[in-house]
């Protein structure tokens, strides 16, 4: 017990207290930058690069093949996948306030969404929130007809994966096909009168 309190001491006497009190401080400081980690402010995606240029609310207008990805190496089969759904398009319309009419997570029904900015990211969402609320999606890249946007909710995010929207060519979305009718045969002519006699 005695060496080791004169070890101490020793030690004490060798290295200065000041260093050691920055060091404490440092490492608390450390420790509690830790705290402020993105699960405790919210979910944060990673923001578009380069900073997207500002959309209207008139480009997200039309219709549009929809598909959804879960890891970035799937983004290219993805937007693939999603043009080929041109036959069965997700429908956007201009909302009566100048948004757009979208269908929020788990709704069955469409509701107005605008396109906002908040932090140099652009969101998507209803305006009874700030931008970058809970039921928006942030646009992570829109370009030559492809806009991917991911939920910012993290629930929701883990069941729907990164929305991809492949905008349709004009005309690209046909009418459901119905069994041709069968033409109506032509009523059989009347058989002549027989000649009088």
């Amino acid at each position: 017990m005695g060496t080791q309190a004169s070890t101490l001491r020793g030690f004490a006497a060798a290295k200065p207290k000041v260093p050691m009190m920055a060091a404490g401080a440092l490492l608390s400081a450390l420790c509690l930058s830790g705290c402020t980690s993105e699960s405790m402010t919210g979910p944060a995606l990673v923001p578009a690069t380069p900073a997207l240029p500002p959309i209207a609310s008139d480009e997200l207008v039309g219709k549009w093949g929809l598909g959804s990805f879960r890891e970035e190496k799937d983004l290219v089969r993805t937007t693939d996948e999603a043009r080929r759904f041109c036959n069965n398009p997700y429908v956007i319309t201009k909302g009566p306030n100048g948004g757009v009419m979208m269908y929020l997570a788990d709704q069955s029904a469409p509701t107005e969404v605008f396109v906002r900015t908040a932090g140099g990211r652009v969101y998507i969402g209803p305006s009874n929130q700030p931008p970058g609320g809970i039921k928006d999606r942030q646009v992570m890249s829109f370009e030559n007809g492809v806009l991917v946007a991911g939920w910012v909710d993290p629930t929701v995010a883990a069941r729907y994966g990164t929305m991809v929207f492949v905008k349709c060519p004009d005309g690209a979305a046909k009418p459901a096909r119905t069994a041709a009718a069968k033409p109506t045969p032509a009523p059989a002519a009347a058989p002549a009168p027989a000649p009088a006699q």
